[in-house]
């Protein structure tokens, strides 16, 4: 995609101050016109974030949303009348009901299987998991079979290390060092990702799905109104990591979501039935990113991420962020299901 010239208003650098009056303007008005269910008690079994963060955290959040949309695009977002993809996830942070307990949860995620698809999907197996780090002592209490692993935190991004039992007792010793470090980690404040705070903290070990030497496909389905806005597909994390988009019916789309593009690839005998998987499990949520993995015939859920990259990143490409947003259609935004 050729780089946009820079306009006038691109040129243009507000002031902090400036900036946060958009959100405090929009705040104001979304609260005195009720929009977005703000004049009604969230739906049973749910939660928003105003429901659980004070009003002027809630547009402190905003404030940091107007500030990456405009440093991103070099103008301000329409919080009042949301068109692109970006503005809505903000919005669906802080207003949109989320079902509880929190599918943010990795250990809970196969309560948000519907029981039509348990035959398509599950959970990565859990071998062990614990309120406390993990230990040699406590592994070998588990008594598990040698082999390879993925030691994880519960709730949040980021706190994930590969496994082999068993372990040197220095590699046990920094394990259990930096799960120590994962347990007292409060994630998502700093983003406003309220629903973490509800979790409880627990480290765990599942099964590596991989073939030695070689990592899974990671597919994740961004669905925003129940239905598929992109397909997320990450190839060569570990290398050179490109991450490919594709529309709901499988077309590439040649623009930046967080990384660089490549490729396209050909569309795999399986999508239909992830798609179909994806969506049933996202109509759940005003929007949930849902990762799944495909291996010998089996897919697989690895956990509902709520609000990517804690929203503290709009997507690269202007175009793409319009695309996604179009394609977001639902009664909480005030357009059709």
């Amino acid at each position: 995609m050729a780089a946009r010239s820079k306009s006038s208003l691109e040129l243009y650098q507000p002031s902090s101050f400036e900036l946060r009056q958009v959100a405090k303007t929009s705040a104001k008005e979304i609260f005195d016109r009720g929009l977005f269910g703000t004049n009604t008690a969230a739906p049973h079994g749910t939660l928003r974030g105003i429901d659980v963060l004070p009003r002027q955290v809630c547009v402190q959040k905003l404030s940091r949303a107007v500030k990456i949309y405009f440093g991103k695009y070099g103008k301000a977002p329409n919080f009042l009348n949301p068109d692109g993809f970006y503005e809505k996830l903000s919005l669906a942070k802080l207003f949109a009901p989320i079902p509880m307990p929190s599918a943010a949860d990795k250990l809970a995620v196969d309560h948000y299987i519907p029981e039509a698809l348990e035959t398509k999907v599950k959970p990565i197996p859990t071998v062990w998991s614990s309120r406390f780090p993990i230990s040699d002592e406590a592994l070998g209490a588990a008594n598990l079979p040698e082999g390879r692993y993925y030691a994880k935190l519960n709730s949040g991004a980021g706190s994930v290390k590969k496994v082999t039992l068993p372990m040197a007792k220095e590699d046990a010793s920094e394990l259990e060092k930096q799960s120590a470090g994962w347990l007292e980690h409060s994630h998502g404040t700093k983003a406003g990702e309220w629903w973490y705070s509800l979790i409880g903290n627990r480290v765990f070990l599942e099964h590596d799905l991989s073939d030695e030497g070689e990592s899974l496909t990671d597919w994740k389905f961004h669905v925003g109104g129940g239905r598929i806005l992109a397909i997320q597909l990450d190839l060569d994390r570990q290398s050179r990591h490109r991450q490919l988009v594709f529309d709901r019916n499988f077309n590439f789309i040649d623009e930046e979501l967080f990384f660089r593009s490549g490729s396209p690839i050909s569309r795999p005998t399986f999508i239909g039935d992830m798609i179909e998987v994806a969506e049933g499990i996202g109509r759940q949520f005003e929007f949930a990113r849902v990762d799944l993995y495909h291996k010998n015939g089996q897919i697989y859920l690895g956990e509902i991420t709520l609000c990517p990259m804690g929203g503290l990143k709009a997507p690269n490409s202007f175009e793409l962020n319009t695309l996604m947003g179009q394609a977001w259609q639902s009664a909480f935004f005030g357009s059709g299901r």
